[in-house]
């Protein structure tokens, strides 16, 4: 028996958790306390069983406001907050934009704030990897990628292209994956300048409990939300055919979970939340023989004029091809109870069950 912990973290947010260094630290560190709860606890200073801990997607994209907090937080709309910020930072911005012959000032900007959310982001995982042990994917950010490299947290960043990134970190603290969105969310990240990644590039990584796959959100779906996107592409067999064995898709709900599904076609009565498992990771994984588990955290909170809720799932699937919910969180609101660990602990050695 190779016994080993999937955990789901699923945070409340707000704005002020942004505000520095200090403070986004302060709730990451808290949430991975809680983490330690779930898997039980140490024995003689090491945890008995490796775990894979999963945040959700745009875990870090807020980190822009940090040390601007006081001039952001009266803002209504994140285009708002940006303008007050940059407004600070007014020359960098005409900088960027010249040095990077950049006619897009949203891209610019993010680009621009990569320098900022990438420290925090790379040293708050990076340490409370190392000081819980755990192997962490987490969750995403709009960055550049580093010019320095991904094991850095000194930053430049490498060219003009801005992603929705996600970064592994193992038990020492290291990063073993950097994995860039496929699939940009319309009318919401394909109109920020935002640069698709490319499934070609998606890499597994190897950890102690088995290889892992990252796919962020809307790339863990078996179909796409429109008919109007030609450019859409499925993960999930990348990955099954690189004998994946665990996906973490973190993710970040924008739309209300018990609401119709906005993009719903005429005569079409699905909930978001009846959407996300009918055509989402629950679907695709019944098709991905070598995946046996799923972790998929979910992001809740209000951040400006940006909503996210939904409810947090580890699911596995059975030889038969069905698929099961091992852990699932107990609610899902847009409200402080709703902050929560989801654990499952599993058998690595174990039969699929029929």
């Amino acid at each position: 028996m190779a016994l080993a912990d999937l955990i789901a973290v699923q945070p409340f947010m707000r704005l002020a958790d942004y505000g520095s260094e200090e403070t986004f630290r302060s709730k990451i560190a808290g949430l991975m306390e809680r983490v330690d709860e779930a898997r039980g606890g140490r024995v003689g200073g090491r945890f008995p069983h490796p775990a894979l801990v999963v945040f959700p997607e745009n875990i870090g994209t807020f980190l822009g406001v940090a040390g601007y907090y006081s001039i952001a937080r009266h803002a209504r709309t994140t285009d708002g907050a940006l303008t007050r910020v940059l407004l600070r930072k007014l020359p960098e911005l005409v900088r960027t934009m010249a040095h990077w012959r950049l006619r897009d000032p949203k891209r610019a900007a993010l680009l621009l704030l990569s320098s900022t959310v990438w420290p925090i982001y790379f040293r708050t995982f990076s340490e409370l990897a190392r000081k819980h042990q755990a192997w962490i994917v987490a969750g995403s950010a709009l960055l550049a990628r580093n010019r320095r490299g991904r094991d850095s947290y000194r930053y430049e960043p490498a060219d003009a292209n801005v992603w929705n990134l996600s970064l592994t970190f193992d038990p020492d603290g290291w990063v073993v994956n950097e994995t860039r969105k496929v699939n940009l969310v319309p009318t919401l990240e394909d109109v920020l300048g935002l640069t698709p990644g490319r499934v070609e590039d998606l890499e597994p990584f190897d950890t102690a409990l088995g290889r892992v796959g990252t796919m962020i959100c809307y790339d863990g779906f078996a179909e796409p939300h429109t008919a109007r996107e030609p450019g859409f592409r499925t993960v999930g067999a990348h990955y099954d055919a690189r004998d994946v064995r665990i996906l973490a898709q973190p993710a970040a709900n924008p739309w209300p979970w018990d609401e119709r599904w906005v993009f719903a076609e005429p005569g079409e009565d699905q909930l978001r939340r009846e959407q996300w498992l009918n055509e989402g990771l629950c679907c695709q994984l019944a098709r991905l023989p070598h995946v046996r588990w799923a972790v998929n955290p979910q992001l809740v909170g209000q951040i400006f004029d940006n909503r996210f809720d939904g409810r947090s799932y580890i699911f596995e699937r059975t030889t038969r091809g069905q698929v099961r919910v091992l852990a699932e969180a107990r609610d899902y609101r847009l409200a402080p109870e709703s902050e929560e660990v989801v654990a499952a602990r599993i058998d690595l050695d174990s039969p699929q069950p029929e």
